[in-house]
């Protein structure tokens, strides 16, 4: 971190964009604290050859005043990128500061991989091709200690925090406070979505996935979806379509407002296999008139949730069940309770939900 903090130093009057030997084939460069320099240089990185990746000045904040190009703030990302905040000191910030309408990220085509490391995107907003603070287009998105807050994903567009509709990787990062006008509040990801001790909190969408709307294949792990809140289904998650497992992870405190099937805590529908391990649905509520399943929602022939060493409980629903409500579907439970759920556990649910009493 010195030689970083030595280099920017020593550069900043020479130019925006200062290449550092190429080792290993991996091209680096120093990005002095400006969005001119930022967008410099992610444009030398896109025509560069190999991997790049682009040190940013620390504690700077990168403030936005006007898009790129049409939508974006930043050039679209179409090669390998990796991006580094600070390690020490304060954060750096990658933010929208205009009157204008436009997401922070683009990361589109085959070729396309962009890395987060140790920074914050915020206030993006984005029109209906959603993904308000970044938008990954058929590339590959990997975000690593990052923050994704206050972005907002406008005109119906879905995912304001992150859009995806390809490969997503979330560690050790935080997804909060993002506001959507249709489904997936905190993200919407319809292809392969892997995360780990993430937490996904306070997120709104005016429809459903408050927290997460997936579709694809999910890999969630020791991670918090807590205290989100939508209008229609799945308060903290939304799968449709899926094969998931969510392991070690809490699910709390999250509320749907809509009525009829909708899960405060989770929906899973349309032949999703979801499979819960040592895993936490606790307080979530469905709060619209003749809502039910404050808990976890299964609707659908061939739509599944198996729950195995996890617990239900205290989760509450207009009408019943609060716990786990089962439409036409498979829910297996394998030491695991379901418990103090109001006005009841899992009944009425069709098939019943063996191994649930009320």
């Amino acid at each position: 971190m010195s030689k970083i903090r030595t280099l920017a130093g020593t550069v900043a009057a020479l130019a925006t964009v200062v290449a550092l030997p190429v080792t290993d084939a991996h091209a680096q460069a120093v990005v002095l604290c400006s969005q001119t320099a930022l967008r410099a240089a992610i444009t030398q990185a896109n025509a560069a050859p190999g991997p790049n990746t682009l040190f940013l000045t620390p504690g700077c904040t990168y403030n936005l005043t006007a898009p790129d190009n049409p939508g974006n703030g930043l050039p679209v990302v179409t090669s390998d990128i990796t991006i580094v905040g600070s390690l020490l000191g304060t954060r750096n910030v990658i933010r929208r500061q205009s009157a204008s309408a436009f997401r922070i990220f683009r990361v589109q085509g085959p070729n396309a991989r962009l890395t987060l490391n140790s920074l914050t995107v915020r206030d993006g907003r984005s029109g209906s091709s959603g993904g308000g603070g970044i938008l990954n287009d058929g590339g590959a998105l990997t975000l690593n200690s990052v923050e994704v807050t206050r972005n907002l994903s406008d005109i119906g567009g879905v995912g304001a925090g992150i859009g995806s509709n390809s490969t997503l990787t979330l560690r050790n990062s935080t997804v909060s406070f993002n506001r959507s006008t249709n489904n997936g509040g905190g993200l919407y990801s319809s292809g392969t979505t892997t995360i780990s001790n993430t937490t996904i909190a306070g997120n709104t969408a005016k429809d459903g996935g408050a927290g997460m709307e997936v579709r694809g294949s999910l890999t969630l792990t020791n991670s918090r979806v807590t205290d989100n809140a939508g209008g229609e289904d799945g308060g903290g998650i939304l799968s449709f379509a899926l094969t998931g497992t969510i392991t070690d992870t809490l699910i709390q405190g999250n509320t749907i407002a809509g009525d009829g099937l909708v899960g405060g805590g989770i929906r899973n529908a349309s032949g999703s296999t979801l499979t819960l391990e040592r895993t936490t649905v606790f307080a979530n509520r469905a709060l619209g008139s003749g809502s039910q399943a404050g808990g976890i929602s299964n609707v659908g022939a061939g739509s599944t949730v198996n729950l195995r060493n996890s617990s239900v409980s205290y989760n509450y629903a207009k009408a019943a069940p609060g716990g786990i409500l089962n439409d036409g579907g498979t829910v297996s439970l394998t030491a695991t309770s379901v418990e103090e759920n109001y006005p009841t556990n899992c009944s009425p649910s069709a098939p019943a939900v063996a191994g649930c009493t009320n």
